[in-house]
């Protein structure tokens, strides 16, 4: 009979250097081969795998090669390491139902699934190795929540800012400074997104070595470690024994303003610019929004904000010298003779208000028919998300008819420079928008600012 043998090895983690680490495994079940006159045809390592968790593609491809026929063989340092799941030992012994397999171990002895014995004394040696697992994990929690209480960080991977040098964790000044700047740019007002984009565009880099995400952002900057403070299992165990990034002022703002702009009341879109949303791309004619604009590397100036085309990212301009060429053309012309033509009668907003009333009434009212079973859950989100954009759409023009005095309160004025730097924002950009349409054409000169690259088209 050909025997055709395999070795299995396995190693979920190995710390301590036991004989289970892989290279171990695999000399102790080659001598045991080659003591049984056994030539070994192929050998499959799992490393950094556990048997109870997750898929062992090396295990399952051993399979596959049993049942085709090519192994009836298999060494392996100890039953632990071929199964720990009951699942796991179901596949060898229907295996073993359909194709003769011998098992050989270096710890535990032959097993031979084939015989009613043999399949009761492996499921022995499974239960054994599913306790040790269990009562190991058991010594585990133990000792994290032990370590938690006093105030230890027991981490596997390398979090941003800190590394353990001889079991103690020190900060990494480099990444902390980014740590710090994220949490400053944040509370000043700054979004993540604009956070991610600067950090990407200077080329800093995880811990892995990727570019930063939003996501990952967010998930660094709402550990509480920064500022020393230990959690285990979502419930905070006091002061850790590291150094924090971030003092415990810095995350508490940052608790409060991540919450504040959880809420759209608190929180709001409206623009902050200008002319964010207003002024058009000259190339495609989507709307430009104002966002941050970092340095290449290499270049020393601090961030500025520019209007930029986000639709296809044809063109940008810096958004202060924009903005003041578009005031200056807005005071010169409101201080023209003709101007008063421009001035329109005031929309009656009162109609607007009823309206606009009535719908959240009926939006609040799609509660009690869910509750009376009238309407389906789908159908009160479809009917409130339909009802919410109306309402928003009508707030938009009552604001709109507010904000529409700035232009009789220019023209009122005789010092129309003077009236304009009295006008919130939200009616100097209504005076713009009453007055022209700005389009943003591809620069000239990209190291210029050349009002030429501007056009404006004056609304009759």
């Amino acid at each position: 009979m050909n025997v055709k043998t395999a070795i299995y090895a396995r190693q979920s983690l190995d710390k301590s250097g036991e004989g289970t680490a892989v290279g171990r495994q695999l000399t102790e079940c080659r001598r045991l081969a080659k003591s049984q006159g056994l030539p070994v045809a192929v050998e499959f390592v799992d490393n950094d795998v556990s048997a109870t968790k997750g898929t062992r593609p090396e295990f399952a491809r051993m399979l596959s090669l049993v049942r085709a026929g090519e192994i009836n063989t298999i060494i392996t340092w100890h039953t632990d390491r071929l199964y720990r799941r009951l699942r796991d030992l179901v596949d060898l012994v229907e295996l073993a139902e359909n194709n003769p397999i011998r098992i050989l171990t270096v710890k535990a002895g032959d097993i031979d699934l084939s015989t009613p014995s043999g399949r009761m004394s492996a499921g022995m040696l499974g239960q054994v190795a599913r306790y040790e697992v269990e009562q190991k994990g058991a010594r585990q929690a133990a000792a994290n929540e032990q370590r938690a209480g006093k105030g230890v960080w027991g981490f596997s991977n390398r979090p941003y800012g800190y590394e353990r040098i001889d079991g103690q964790v020190r900060v990494l000044e480099d990444e902390a400074a980014v740590i710090r700047e994220a949490y400053e740019r944040f509370l000043a007002g700054e979004t993540l997104y604009g956070i991610t984009q600067s950090l990407n565009n200077r080329d800093i880099t995880t811990t892995t070595g990727r570019p930063w995400s939003v996501s990952t952002l967010s998930a660094r900057l709402a550990n509480p470690a920064y500022a020393g403070i230990k959690v285990y299992r979502g419930e905070e165990m006091g002061q850790g024994d590291w150094e924090p990034i971030v003092s415990r002022e810095t995350w508490s703002a940052f608790k409060t303003t991540r919450n504040r702009r959880r809420k759209p009341e608190n929180w709001t879109n409206r623009a902050k610019y200008l002319l964010s949303g207003i002024a058009l791309c000259g190339v495609c004619g989507g709307r430009l929004l104002a966002r941050p604009s970092y340095p290449k590397k290499g270049v020393n100036r601090a961030p500025r904000i520019a209007y930029t085309c986000t639709d296809k990212w044809c063109v940008q301009r810096d958004q202060e010298r924009l903005d003041a060429l578009i005031e200056g053309i807005v005071i010169a012309r409101m201080s023209q003779p003709d101007v008063k033509k421009l001035l329109r009668p005031k929309l009656d907003v009162a109609p607007l208000m009823a309206e606009a009333d009535e719908l959240r009434q009926r939006r609040d009212d799609l509660a009690s028919l869910l509750a009376d079973g009238v309407l389906m859950v789908s159908a009160v989100r479809q009917e409130s998300a339909r009802l919410s954009k109306t309402i928003g759409g009508l707030e938009q023009r009552i604001r709109d008819a507010d904000d529409a005095d700035g232009l009789s309160d220019l023209l009122s004025s005789a010092d129309t420079k003077a009236a304009w730097d009295e006008l919130t924002l939200g009616k100097r950009r209504a005076v713009v928008s009453a007055l022209m349409s700005v389009h943003v054409d591809k620069q000239k000169n990209t190291r210029v600012f050349d009002p030429e690259d501007v056009t404006i088209n004056w609304r009759s």
